[in-house]
């Protein structure tokens, strides 16, 4: 609240002569002490000093001695007072807006159009200084009133009457005034907003996150608390975490979206994600297995019959990444086959259609006998396991080496055309491989794992891949009953 301070007596017009006079600091105001004057401090607030320091249109810096006459504040401006012998003082709210300096170089229009759009912004300027004048006094007696309520409740245990009639502000009270009609606030405890609620059970569910029921979320979000406790400092809980994750890997929506969605910042949702999918791949990094060679054998379909022996069906997949600054990581990733930067992995799918093998990302230039040799899933196999590849995998001398045998659809070489056997052999090989193709078009059903990979993600591809995996693993399978 601007500080205040009486009038003095003027003694002369020369402010020279005269040390102990008091005069206005506003540019082109003349105002000295005298009767009837009364000079303000600036306020200490500093926002309201500064609004203060601009309607004044002060160029110099504002000291401890600067005063600001009444005659730059409107009556509102000023606290109503009980007697008018006391000292007024300003509300703290007030802004000075009466005779305020005008610019020499400011171009003063006298039209009769200007004049009235002057009278209109002075009535409006009125009209608002009224209105928060009378809010202002209105919140003085509803303070009053309530701390009078308060005291009378603590020194009185009589019971009142419902049809008491509550007295109004002491300049208006009486007994015959009218009674004030109550007033309560009535408030609606909504439940917070969370994609759990707006997802029914059902295909929605699917779609958005790859997951078949809640039972099936509930049970991933207890492994994932056994990793991550519960706590209330964060922002969201294991639930909405895995939700989170689950969206973004089905989806690959924005962070701005997933943001208005779970109720929380574009950055945060990133450092949700990245820690999430690496808790996610720890805790479904036992979906992705290579089964044993009994259960490979109990499920072997039809199409398969005349390759029982088929342990695993190899194939690579590839996604787009962004164009990497390194010039080196540029040559790596550079798919001569795609026609861009590329990811490269090695996918393992048993014959019934589960995936059972994945390998870590390479670059797009690296070869499909590269991958599955550093991968080593060929020492996992059995003596005269069968291996079920492309025609790219040039790995024969690989799988002679471990007694094991090689499936894979004949060259045409120099040859015209293949022969009678070479052909039906090809039809059967590819007739069992598009149920594996199937397996891999449900990994890329992810849409992170077909868009452009962003070069912040390319470090946290490995658990992707491996958490998209295991949740096509605990999706519906590829093959119905009749077809084994």
């Amino acid at each position: 609240m601007a500080s205040d301070e009486a009038g003095m007596d003027q003694e002369g017009p020369k402010r020279a002569k005269l040390s102990n006079t008091t005069y206005c600091c506003v540019p082109q105001c003349n105002v000295y002490s005298g009767e009837g004057v009364r000079f303000h401090h600036f306020p200490k607030d500093l926002k309201l000093r500064l609004q203060w320091k601009t309607v004044l249109r002060m160029g110099k810096k504002i000291t401890d001695y600067d005063r600001v006459c009444n005659a730059h504040f409107l009556p509102t401006d000023y606290i109503p007072q009980a007697k008018p012998s006391l000292v007024k003082r300003l509300k703290s709210i007030a802004v000075p807006s009466q005779k305020l300096p005008i610019r020499r170089h400011d171009v003063v229009d006298s039209s009769p159009q200007k004049k009235l759009k002057q009278a209109r912004k002075r009535r409006a300027e009125n009209r608002e200084a009224s209105r928060l004048s009378a809010e202002n006094d209105r919140s003085m007696h509803e303070d009053a009133n309530l701390s009078n309520e308060t005291n009378e409740n603590n020194n009185s245990h009589e019971e009142v009457d419902d049809n008491t009639t509550a007295t109004g502000p002491p300049e208006t009270g009486g007994e015959n005034a009218p009674a004030a009609p109550a007033c309560k606030e009535k408030t609606t405890q909504t439940e917070k907003f969370s994609l759990k609620t707006l997802l029914p059970e059902g295909s929605k569910l699917c779609t958005f996150t790859g997951l078949t029921s809640y039972k099936l979320l509930d049970k991933i979000v207890l492994c994932v608390t056994q990793i991550i406790p519960e706590s209330s400092k964060m922002n969201l809980t294991n639930t909405e975490r895995v939700l989170l994750c689950l969206t973004k890997l089905r989806l690959n929506m924005s962070y701005a979206s997933l943001s208005v969605f779970f109720g929380i910042s574009d950055e945060t949702c990133s450092k949700y994600f990245r820690h999430t999918v690496q808790v996610l791949a720890e805790v479904l990094k036992g979906l992705v297995k290579l089964p044993s060679l009994e259960e490979t054998r109990r499920n072997i379909p039809k199409c398969f019959r005349r390759y029982s022996y088929t342990r695993i069906v190899l194939d690579c997949m590839e996604i787009p990444v962004e164009k990497p600054r390194c010039l080196k990581e540029r040559i790596m990733t550079y798919s001569q086959y795609k026609g861009r930067h590329t990811l490269k992995a090695c996918v393992g799918v048993s014959p019934s259609g589960m995936i059972i093998f994945l390998s870590k990302f390479y670059g797009g230039r690296a070869s499909d006998k590269r991958i599955v040799v550093d991968s080593e899933i060929l020492d996992s196999l059995e003596f005269r396991d069968g291996v079920m590849v492309d025609k790219g995998f040039m790995i024969e001398k690989e799988c002679i080496e471990r007694n094991l045998r090689m499936i894979r659809p004949p060259f045409l070489s120099k040859k015209k055309a293949l022969s009678k056997a070479e052909a039906i052999r090809t039809a059967e090989i590819a007739r069992a491989r598009v149920h594996v193709e199937r397996s891999i078009k449900q990994i890329r059903d992810y849409a992170i794992m077909t868009d452009q990979v962003s070069s912040y993600l390319v470090p946290y591809m490995n658990d992707i891949a491996l958490v998209c995996a295991a949740m096509v693993n605990l999706s519906s399978p590829i093959l119905a009953m009749d077809k084994f």
